[in-house]
């Protein structure tokens, strides 16, 4: 399955988010955000900004890959520990397992 409307024609990511003791299995457009993908299948993230400053969709990488546009308010060790900002990840491995 490939992204409609989406400039990148990678096949979509999947990603298994963990989240309040569910776990939800997606398919991550490569060109969107974890905070948006999640919203738009109805799940209730936790967000506030949506630009990368408040660090209220920070979650943590379990397996996979992703990219963040911006994560001024992680510190290296935060980035090291596989922690990211939901609203800034992008998948660039095919699988992403995320922890909330």
């Amino acid at each position: 399955m490939t992204s409609v409307g989406s400039s990148d024609t990678r096949v979509d990511a999947r990603a298994e988010v963990d989240l309040d003791g569910t776990r939800h299995s997606l398919r991550w457009a490569r060109d969107k955000s974890l905070v948006d993908t999640m919203l738009d299948a109805g799940i209730d993230v936790p967000h506030s900004c949506r630009e990368g400053h408040c660090g209220s969709c920070v979650a943590t990488v379990v397996s996979g890959e992703v990219d963040m546009d911006r994560c001024d308010i992680l510190e290296p060790s935060d980035l090291a520990d596989g922690l990211i900002l939901g609203c800034q990840a992008r998948p660039v491995s095919d699988d992403v397992h995320i922890e909330y």
